[in-house]
């Protein structure tokens, strides 16, 4: 999944993350040599016209760094992207490379539509591990991360002044703020939908726990870890009524002290509801840090005409000259740390949480199956066991018969 974003709250971000980048030459040249006028056809999501401009302007520095070599960037609506990719694929007429969303690349991968990353191509160490493992699909690597986004804590300071760290805490600061004020929500307790699914990982992260263990054919949500996060959000929910919760924008009408959400809400608030004041930490931990990861990674596919080319171009958008750049036009955040590391200081108060919760960002299972497993099993589970009548335990199993039976595991 990758959030949405507003179209004006990536030109702040673009304008908050300006003057770190510079031009430059992409990174270590390709493992071949490139004949004249070699076109390499790259497809992504379609920006806004400000955005557009300035990939074009990554594209004409990468061309002017590697001679012989054209890009031919074609736009292509999000909603649209998966259904044209997969018919350009079925007919023989795949890009070179393109952007795949992090829940794709197994089953792109399982299905040999896209190719690994060549030995040397990359230096896996310079980038987040969260974000890389995203790429990753039975150890093997299929991608290159190009931008990624996380969850983080969102507060009200007139409700809650000290931002907690802890779940124990978060569940008092919850109780407080209802009590004190019964017109006012504790927290945006997640429904159970895919959103809220998707959520769901981080917080079982944090207590210790895993969703799959695909090596050894496992459904692990069952696990105490799953449990215990579930049984959090049924608590919050107490002093979290859902008649106030669930009204359009109540975090920023000021009906609810605290919510999970990302940078893009940071935005929009700014540019929406400028009187909140509101801040932003990691969200609250059991046992350790953790939190959801998001955002697009680049693919070379199968049968691409000029594989080497693709690379060299996803290396560029990803090396620690450029990465801050390409990932603050797209609205999210760098996955090369030297990029991030460059934006850290001085960056804007609100997103300095975001940067931090990335290092403990987690991948989603690497299995073709999860997004049905996601938005079928575990948001079912998520509605029955918060706000329905069943317990985590008996929600969760249900939820992992289903997805046993989709991954064909015992």
């Amino acid at each position: 999944m990758t959030p949405p974003f507003r179209s004006a709250a990536v030109l702040v971000l673009v304008l908050v993350l300006a003057g770190i980048t510079a031009c430059g030459q992409s990174g270590a040249p390709g493992r071949t040599g490139t004949s004249a006028s070699q076109t390499v056809n790259f497809w992504y999501y379609q920006p806004t016209p400000e955005q557009s401009v300035r990939v074009k302007d990554l594209a004409k520095k990468f061309e002017a760094a590697n001679p012989g070599i054209r890009l031919k960037i074609t736009e292509i609506p999000k909603d649209d992207y998966n259904t044209k990719l997969a018919s350009a694929i079925s007919g023989g007429r795949a890009p070179d490379v393109g952007y795949l969303d992090q829940p794709l690349m197994a089953r792109y991968a399982n299905a040999d539509q896209i190719v690994e990353v060549p030995a040397g191509t990359i230096e896996e160490a310079d980038y987040y591990e969260g974000a890389l493992n995203t790429n990753k699909v039975g150890g093997r690597l299929y991608g290159v991360p190009l931008q990624q986004t996380t969850v983080v804590l969102f507060y009200n300071k007139k409700y809650v002044t000290t931002p907690p760290t802890t779940w124990e805490e978060l569940v008092t600061a919850s109780q407080k703020v209802h009590a004190e004020h019964p017109g006012v929500a504790g927290v945006e307790v997640p429904k159970g939908d895919g959103y809220g699914a998707w959520l769901f990982p981080g917080f079982v992260a944090s207590a210790g726990g895993s969703m799959l263990d695909e090596a050894g054919q496992r459904v692990t949500f069952t696990e105490r870890p799953a449990q215990d996060a579930l049984t959090l959000w049924r608590t919050l929910l107490a002093s979290s009524p859902r008649k106030i919760s669930g009204s359009e924008n109540a975090f920023q009408k000021g009906l609810t002290a605290m919510k999970f959400s990302g940078p893009w809400d940071v935005l929009g608030i700014r540019e929406q509801f400028p009187g909140l004041r509101f801040g932003t930490a990691l969200l609250p931990r059991k046992t350790r840090e953790a939190s959801t990861i998001g955002g697009d990674n680049g693919v070379v596919f199968k049968g691409a005409k000029n594989a080497d080319g693709g690379w060299k171009w996803l290396r560029f958008l990803t090396d620690a000259t450029h990465n801050a750049e390409f990932s603050a036009i797209t609205g999210n955040f760098p996955v090369n740390k030297r990029a991030a590391a460059s934006v850290k200081a001085g960056t804007d108060p609100e997103f300095e949480a975001v940067l931090e919760q990335l290092e403990s960002a987690t991948p989603r299972p690497a299995v073709t199956e999860w997004l049905q497993i996601n938005d079928q099993y575990l948001a079912k589970a998520i509605e029955e066991a918060v706000d329905g009548g069943r317990s985590p335990a008996e929600a969760l199993d249900t939820a992992a018969v289903s997805a046993r039976k989709v991954l064909g595991w015992k």
